[in-house]
């Protein structure tokens, strides 16, 4: 198939469709106010984006919904961050027992998304009141984003999330920007921070040239943020836009189809 060329009209759609990603995909699953008061519902948040990478996203859901069936009935509720503190003290032996019984191999998963999910659990630990959310939130307020984008990736720092890379950390960050509205506090040189390249992201870019024929997401990550300067528009919501499009394609083309014509 012929590449499709970038134009103003291109940008204008993906773009539209990251309006619909906020809505849909933030905005109607999230209550601002709860994930910055609640360490739980803040380490769902992280959860739900950190089990996505590499590998079928139905899949990933199952290994999401699979942690959290373990986690939920333990952590949520007034007693879960002093439950946290307890287990952590036990080494998480009988946490890490259960997280196997439904993650890893013959399972759903791998044995390393319990190793990730420990990981977080931890990392949490050592921020104020345990919450993930309401510290990166002062992260990028504070205009440290790049910084804390780095600190969550455990192949940067001994302090990071196992499993933690670019990608997830960009998927997270990105997600709390945008549902925040945080996008001035987070300057054009450091936008790379809030650019995950996924399969669909990654697809786009190669059927449109934005970035050239390349196999490494670095420079897609730049092209992205350069072409969204050129026209004045929201890289990030650009980069939300072509996952929705990618993700949903078969959907949009029914849609479009059945337009009165």
């Amino acid at each position: 198939m012929s590449e499709v060329k970038t134009s103003g009209s291109l940008v204008k759609s993906i773009l539209g469709y990251g309006q619909r990603y906020k809505e849909e995909m933030l905005l109607k699953r999230y209550d601002r106010d709860k994930l910055t008061h609640d360490w739980w519902e803040a380490l769902r948040f992280f959860y739900g984006r950190a089990f996505f990478q590499g590998r079928l996203d139905t899949v990933s859901e199952r290994v999401y919904q699979a942690a959290l069936d373990v986690l939920g009935p333990v952590f949520s509720g007034d007693r879960g961050a002093a439950t946290r503190a307890a287990m952590e003290e036990q080494r998480w032996v009988g946490l890490r027992e259960q997280l196997l019984e439904k993650i890893g191999r013959g399972k759903v998963g791998k044995a390393r998304d319990v190793d990730m999910t420990v990981s977080a659990l931890e990392y949490v630990g050592r921020l104020p009141e345990n919450n993930i959310v309401s510290f990166s939130l002062a992260q990028i307020r504070a205009g440290a984003i790049e910084g804390h984008f780095k600190h969550l990736q455990r192949g940067l720092n001994s302090a990071g999330i196992v499993q933690v890379g670019p990608k997830v950390a960009a998927f997270y960050l990105r997600d709390l920007v945008s549902l925040y509205s945080l996008d001035a506090c987070v300057p054009q040189q450091f936008q790379f921070c809030l650019q995950p390249i996924d399969v669909w992201v990654r697809k786009l870019a190669h059927k449109t040239g934005i970035g050239g024929k390349v196999a490494s997401d670095e420079p897609i990550r730049e092209a992205i943020v350069d072409l969204c300067k050129t026209y004045g528009c929201s890289a990030l919501q650009f980069n939300q836009g072509a996952w929705y499009a990618g993700y949903f394609a078969f959907d949009l083309l029914v849609e479009l189809i059945a337009q009165p014509r």
